[in-house]
């Protein structure tokens, strides 16, 4: 498939978002108090860095509503589990050397299968099932044919796993148990947010920015006004309204996020390369950051309040995006040589 630049330009975007969120993961802001216009803005800008994992799985429904079950496509899988393969390791040396972590060799193989071994892979477990299923997924989606159809098979998944989940977090009377909608299928919001990727590949809609960007905005300031009013503790974000990935809120500003960057192209060649390279490297990015992560932040943890969120964030995560690119480019050549030479031995062999 020929490279878009806008398409690249989508996943810097989402591992930015990515970096951030896990800024705030580690720097206690959810057990943090949000005062003033600073906390207010920190606490709007969540909603926004939630965006990263849809933006992530809108992409791979784009790039893959037009995959079949075929032996070559399930090789394309080699790179993403060698590179997991990879990081498992230098991760399980950092824990050993570093952290000084003690576990016995069973429970090391444990972590490692359950893909907890490499911090933040959990991803990559959801990921290699959903691409186990997408030729699956896809027969499905094209034998629909029309629009309509199109259309009401992404309206329907979105009823069963974002509806339930954004209207149990809205309300909940006091004294009750259990919740307001069923929430049987809201595990499968991975799979709408693929759906709507086939769907904007399929019809490739549009979207101003003049009516994108205020309408993002909005929703995410409606969003943390709402979190800081709603919240029961005012040093425990959860205590408030939250959204998470299968949220309506996430999805509308994932959504309009993707319309207005998917289109995007590039005047220079060179900006096209390096959007490319960057774009090539961000899952080594994505699974490496945790060690960047976890020596970065605990230097600065608690000397900052949340109204320096913004600032302080965005200058940390650069940093961690610099250092994270870096060590990606590193795995991501290693993992490069691995797999060509795993295809010359299957060649070899099959010859």
């Amino acid at each position: 498939m020929k490279r878009y630049f806008g398409l690249d330009i989508v996943r810097i975007l989402a591992i930015c978002l990515l970096l951030w969120l896990h800024f705030f993961l580690r720097n206690g802001f959810y057990h943090s108090e949000a005062t003033g216009f600073g906390g207010f803005l920190a606490v709007s800008m969540r909603p926004v860095f939630m965006c990263c994992i849809p933006l992530f799985l809108m992409l791979t429904g784009y790039l893959k509503c037009k995959k079949e079950w075929t032996i070559r496509y399930y090789l394309s899988l080699a790179p993403i589990i060698v590179s997991f393969f990879l990081i498992s390791a230098i991760h399980l040396i950092y824990k050993l050397i570093r952290v000084d972590e003690v576990k016995s060799a069973g429970e090391w193989l444990w972590d490692f299968l359950n893909f907890h071994l490499a911090d933040y892979s959990w991803y990559i477990g959801m990921y290699i099932g959903l691409f186990l299923i997408s030729p699956l997924l896809n027969q499905l989606w094209n034998s629909l044919g029309t629009r309509k159809l199109h259309l009401m098979a992404v309206i329907t998944m979105a009823s069963v796993t974002f509806v339930p989940s954004t209207v149990n977090s809205l309300y909940v009377p006091e004294g009750m148990d259990g919740t307001i909608l069923p929430t049987y299928f809201t595990g499968l919001w991975y799979v709408t947010y693929y759906l709507i990727g086939c769907y904007i590949r399929t019809y490739r809609p549009a979207l101003k920015k003049r009516i994108g960007i205020p309408a993002a905005l909005l929703v995410a300031a409606i969003q943390g006004l709402w979190n800081i009013n709603s919240r029961t503790d005012p040093k425990n974000y959860y205590s408030g309204y939250s959204a998470s990935y299968s949220n309506l809120l996430i999805c509308l500003i994932a959504v309009v996020l993707f319309l207005m960057v998917y289109r995007l192209e590039s005047g220079s060649c060179g900006l096209s390369r390096a959007a490319e390279l960057i774009s090539r490297v961000s899952l080594e990015m994505y699974l490496i950051s945790y060690i960047v992560d976890s020596n970065i932040y605990p230097r600065a943890y608690g000397k900052y309040s949340m109204t320096q969120y913004p600032t302080v964030g965005l200058l940390m995560t650069l940093a961690v995006f610099l250092l994270a690119f870096i060590s990606g480019i590193l795995v991501h050549g290693l993992t490069g040589l691995i797999v060509s030479g795993i295809r010359r031995g299957f060649s070899r062999f099959f010859r």
